[in-house]
């Protein structure tokens, strides 16, 4: 007879509470899930966390954790894009006009979505995503994927994002597609 799984369980933090996790989660979580990638200085561990600092200070910014027997096995966080949001400035392919204008309230910025490897296909990273899409406010939700990460490609799929753009947010880093998926409370408040 097998066993059960351990109990995955999801918890929610403001940017106050992020912090008091940043060491203990947020980095070993993304060292874990980036491995194959941090050698590269844009992937570095350091100028994760240095992203991550700059995304805290962002009002209405919020994380949820994955837990397995206590270990750290997931996250995903964001903030609602702020007007003048530098998020669009890196733009390599025309977008419609009024695409980049943000009122504060018009876009969530979905920063990073990752699972633990030995967690990965069991469907963490989904309920991670609707956890933390769930209930927003805004119109839309935005995110970046590498456009060589095929399997997040094709889960964001599944899930409804569409490609609307490409941009290279930083000099070093890769060139990005950029998603947006309509949320379903936007229009209904």
């Amino acid at each position: 007879m097998s066993q059960p799984g351990p109990e995955v369980t999801f918890t929610h933090h403001d940017a106050a509470a992020a912090e008091g996790i940043f060491d203990l989660v947020i980095v070993p979580v993304y060292e874990v899930t980036h491995a194959d990638v941090i050698s590269n200085p844009f992937y570095s561990a350091q100028r994760f966390a240095e992203r991550v600092r700059g995304y805290l200070r962002a009002p209405g910014f919020e994380l949820v954790a994955a837990h397995a027997d206590g270990e750290p096995i997931g996250q995903a966080f964001g903030y609602p894009l702020p007007p003048g949001a530098r998020w669009w400035n890196s733009l390599t392919t025309p977008v419609p006009e009024g695409f980049t204008n943000e009122t504060g309230t018009r876009t969530f910025a979905l920063n990073e979505l990752m699972v633990h490897p030995g967690w990965q296909r069991r469907g963490v990273a989904h309920v991670l995503h609707d956890e933390l899409l769930s209930g927003r406010r805004e119109q839309r939700a935005t995110l970046l994927v590498r456009e060589d990460n095929e399997p997040a490609q094709a889960a964001y799929a599944r899930w409804g994002w569409r490609k609307a753009a490409k941009l290279q947010p930083f000099p070093d880093s890769p060139v990005f597609d950029a998603l947006i998926l309509p949320l379903p409370l936007a229009g209904r408040l």
